[in-house]
């Protein structure tokens, strides 16, 4: 076994910057305008090159989609589904079938904490730490990435780059309206950017937002609400300071400050007590980065700290929920440097503590720490051949020593033909609330129970594709096959005095998620694009039953028009055969569509309207069926301006 795993290693896939620069120079035979990316390998390569599935969300699609948060915007990407997660409507983000809770969210490469899992499996904090106004683009990296990027990394990556200081002064100011049918679930997004440089070396990014949307009361729990309503302040401020032609410097900090609110029951009638759920909820994360070149050779050294700090309010009398405060603290580098003529490496270390406060921990805290070190070779197999081999090696305090390790191998047949393959291995340790004996975790009506005896994840993950690229059209097909052993998940425990429902993390000892995806992109006419995304998903536990929250068939199919400055967008998302958990109980739930309707135009070389229907046919899952645990906003007209300086 010991013997296997080594041998792994050696042909493990973890991707290396500096390679990737020399690859698009060494090899790359793609004629078609291709995307840049960073995540795949932590080093700007072409999607092309880049070993896995790999989808590029431009700032102008960013626009175009108008919505209010991350969620929004990935909303119908490859590979990717939204899936209702309890309280208040929330949602979260699964790639391939895989819980919110394996997908590692980055900000310029950064790492959000995990406070979907650590903080509680109902929470969705993750997602709001940069405003939309302040991104340039999000690169989507499916299948485990812990090669890379450590434990969290078990399903995918979704790393946000923001925009980089412009040496000359510009800026943009954005508002957008909402305004909902019937609901009351109307809102607003002031967003402000402004850009330049103080001196020859000296450039700094500023980023403001201001955000509020109304709940939206239930229709079939008179009293209660299906959303929440939030309110968000954020704000962000990046410094570069070129040192010298080969050091550079970097300072981030972002902030922001978030109050939600929904009403609620406790209880059972006819002692059933109604009150409002409300919680302030803080987040921080600053940065100090540093970049040298020495000759041939990169380095890159980063410190930075995020913290996100949870507290609750209850109303009527009812008890809230305790206080707690996630703080990730990490420091990390690499360096890259060629060997010979065809091969890169990369090799990086990285230290974590995660340190949560909680009053129902012993002593009131707890943290656990973490040693990381990887390696990389990226190296030329022939002029079309590109193959990746890597590894990490984790050593988590609690759970011991595990290796990471992957390979891929990427083919350019031809200029438009390309051909990929990758294995995978990743892992994840539970986190510290999972494991801690006697922790509990009331929300709503729900108790979550914790469990001594969880055991690791652990995912084996395969996958093969193809991507043609011409003029005219784009087509990419993936065949994925992920084992996971030892799944951890929720299940119900029992029902207790009062209405509530108590469910305790477990291990599901096997499941298998294998399925495969499908896009295209046509350019049917000079103004007329065409676009559609399919995922065929076969997601079941050990016992062959399917697992819930996981839409068998998820499309998304959408086309854009323009012509002499107007842009008309018209899109759909379909989710179907999906099964949902319902206390011991799995019930099929019925298939929906939403549809979404733009248009943009630009009045002025500073000035771009746009407007939309967001949920065109008003779809309303509470009208659906019950087993719903999240809600969709009603139909809302959205009005939005933007004035560049």
């Amino acid at each position: 076994m010991v013997k296997t795993k080594l041998l792994a290693v050696i042909v493990a896939g973890l991707p290396s910057p500096a390679w990737a620069q020399n690859t698009a120079q060494m090899t790359s035979p793609i004629t078609v305008l291709d995307d840049v990316i960073v995540t795949a390998t932590r080093t700007e390569i072409s999607s092309q090159d880049a070993p896995g599935s790999v989808t590029y969300i431009s700032r102008k699609d960013i626009e175009k989609k108008g919505g209010e948060n991350l969620l929004d915007i990935l909303r119908g990407t490859q590979g990717v589904s939204l899936r209702g997660i309890g309280s208040g409507g929330r949602k979260a983000i699964s790639l391939r079938g895989m819980g919110s809770k394996h997908t590692l969210i980055l900000v310029d490469g950064k790492r959000i904490p995990a406070s979907n899992d650590v903080i509680g499996p109902n929470t969705d904090y993750q997602y709001d730490w940069v405003s939309l106004s302040n991104i340039d683009h999000i690169e989507v990296v499916r299948g485990p990435m812990s090669v890379l990027y450590g434990s969290d990394a078990l399903g995918g990556v979704i790393n946000i780059i923001t925009r980089k200081p412009d040496k000359s002064l510009s800026g943009d100011v954005t508002m957008t309206g909402r305004i909902a049918d019937n609901s009351g679930s109307d809102g607003h997004d002031l967003d402000f950017n402004l850009s330049g440089s103080a001196n020859s070396k000296l450039t700094y990014q500023v980023g403001a937002r201001q955000s509020r949307r109304a709940a939206v009361d239930s229709k079939l729990k008179p009293g209660q609400s299906a959303i929440e309503g939030r309110d968000k302040q954020q704000f962000s401020l990046s410094l570069g300071w070129q040192a010298s032609e080969k050091h550079a410097f970097t300072l981030d900090f972002t902030d922001g400050k978030e109050d939600r609110w929904f009403d609620t029951v406790k209880g059972r009638s006819p002692a059933i007590t109604f009150y409002q759920s409300s919680y302030d909820i803080d987040r921080q994360q600053v940065s100090l980065g540093w970049k040298g070149k020495f000759g041939e050779t990169e380095a890159a050294l980063r410190a930075y700290q995020s913290e996100i700090d949870v507290v609750n309010y209850a109303t009527n009398g009812v008890r809230p929920t305790s206080p707690q405060k996630l703080q990730d603290k990490v420091l990390e580098g690499n360096l890259n440097f060629p060997v010979r003529d065809h091969h890169f490496f990369t090799v990086g270390l990285e230290h974590r503590v995660e340190d949560l406060q909680h009053p129902k921990l012993p002593s009131g805290s707890n943290d656990f720490s973490r040693n990381a070190f990887y390696f990389q070779d990226e190296f030329e197999l022939s002029d079309n051949t590109l193959l990746t081999l890597g590894a990490r090696v984790d050593d988590h305090e609690a759970f011991g020593s595990e290796t990471s390790p992957r390979a891929s191998i990427v083919w350019h047949a031809s200029d438009k033909l390309t051909f990929k393959g990758s294995y995978g291995y990743g892992f994840r340790a539970p986190t510290i609330k999972q494991v801690t004996q006697g922790y509990s975790f009331p929300i709503s009506v729900f108790l979550i129970t914790s469990n001594p005896d969880l055991k690791p994840e652990i995912n084996n993950a395969y996958e093969v594709g193809v991507n043609y690229s011409s003029r005219k059209y784009k087509i990419n097909a993936v065949a994925f096959d992920n084992k996971v052993k030892n799944l951890i998940d929720t299940r119900f425990d029992q029902s207790l005095p009062g209405g509530i429902q108590q469910w305790t993390f477990d291990n599901i000892e096997k499941a298998h998620l294998k399925g495969v995806e499908f896009s295209t992109e046509i350019l049917a006419s000079r103004n007329l694009t065409l676009n559609a995304n399919y995922q065929y998903l076969d997601a079941k536990d050990g016992n062959g039953q399917a697992l819930e929250r996981r839409p068998r068939h998820t499309l998304s199919a959408g086309l854009t028009w323009e012509k002499r400055g107007w842009e008309f967008n018209l899109n759909a998302e379909s989710l179907l055969d999906q099964l949902i958990a319902q206390r011991r109980t799995i019930k099929k739930v019925p298939n929906y569509t939403l549809w979404n309707l733009g248009v943009r135009k630009s009045v002025s070389k500073h000035i771009d309207i746009s407007a939309g229907i967001e949920n065109l046919t008003d779809v309303r899952l509470e009208d659906k069926s019950p087993v719903f645990r999240h809600e969709e906003y009603p139909r809302t007209l959205r009005l939005q301006v933007k004035v560049g300086f």
